[in-house]
This record gives C-alpha cells, structure tokens and sequence, in this order.
C-alpha cells in the first residue's frame, strides 16, 4: 500500500514467489495480461474496495499487475530471463485477469451505537474483508502455437480486528501470490515445455 499524492491511498500490487525448483533455460517475453470484460466493464469488482482507499483505473492496475508478475518470474528464476521485449524469444507469455478484487469493510452490526463496546467484552471481529484472485497464463511459441495453460485462484474470507500489519490490500496481495504460485508451479513441473524451451 501505497500513498498517492491527493485522495487517499491506493491499492497497490505486490506478488512475492520463492525459487521453486529448476530454471526453465528459456528467455520469456510477457505480452499483456488482459483483464475479463467484466473487469474492464465495471460489472464486477476490479481491485480494493475499502473506505477512504481511492480506485485505481483498470488499465493501471492491469499495468502494474503485468509489472509484478514479470518481476517475480525473474526473480524466482522461473524462465532464465523474463522481458517485456525480446527481439528473439524462446517462449512468448499472455495472460488473461480472470478476477482481482477485495470487499474490505465493517461488520454491518458495527455501526449500532454502543456496538464497539459488546463487540470488545464478546470478543467479536468488527470488519470483514472477502475476495478473489484469479489468473490464466499462456505459454506460446513466438510463431503463436500455444505450448501450455496454467491457472492459479486463491480466495479468501475473513473476519478480523483492523491492524496496521494487515491494511486494507494485503489480502489480496497475498491471494494473488497464491494464485501465482501455483502458476509457478504447473510452469515449473510442465516437462514438455522444459523439452521446447531446451531445443
């Protein structure tokens, strides 16, 4: 999470991998990572939602996903070398934002007046927060044959007391790390694009 300079802070993506097992001897180039119509439509939730947290465009959180994702390849030696431009790659990589969104808000009971006061003798949580991640990786020949698909999806749903050691985005963070490891991980076990890749 980040603070921008006017209207409160906004959601920022961050996706952390751990090396995994075996480099795939392959130089990548990252095409985009096309958000689902939905998304881009508004008809569902793209990003955080939560008070006092300012929306970011579609396009900029797509943006910044891509950013990400080609960062954490690279540094957890997924491909040898992941760019966004490669005059000859091995493998081209395109993807597809099937779902990106956290619900970050209060307990509707909380705002009965003297609620914060039971809630504290019941010991009970006074926000929640729900949401999903949900990717699609493409692996192609740079010709366009397709060599793979791989999908990672994490969701959650949680009640809690609001810290500063989990603000409002870090769910979803987390969500989309899981979703990318197990990206990761097909990438990593898929023989026969190891078999390409090495040709």
């Amino acid at each position: 999470m980040s603070l921008s300079g006017c209207g409160g802070p906004k959601y920022v993506p961050d996706i952390t991998l751990s090396p995994q097992g075996p480099t795939i001897d392959a130089t990548a180039e990252l095409h985009d990572l096309n958000p689902a119509p939905a998304l881009l439509s508004g008809s569902e939730s793209f990003g955080l939602t939560a008070p006092d947290v300012k929306a970011v465009e579609a396009s900029d959180l797509a943006a910044q996903v891509e950013k990400e994702l080609q960062e954490a390849l690279q540094s957890a030696g997924v491909f040898a070398r992941v760019e966004r431009f490669d005059p000859k790659p091995d493998v081209v990589l395109a993807g597809r934002i099937n779902a990106l969104h956290e619900h970050y808000r209060p307990q509707i009971w909380s705002y009965v007046p003297g609620a914060d006061t039971i809630a504290r003798l019941l010991n009970m949580k006074s926000y929640l927060s729900s949401g999903e991640a949900d990717l699609t990786l493409f692996v192609l020949k740079p010709t366009g044959e397709i060599l793979g698909r791989y999908s990672g999806k994490s969701s959650f749903r949680d009640s809690f007391n609001p810290t500063k050691e989990v603000p409002p985005g870090a769910r979803l963070n987390r969500a989309l790390s899981e979703a990318v490891q197990e990206i990761q991980k097909q990438l990593i076990e898929d023989a026969e694009l190891r078999k390409v890749a090495a040709k």
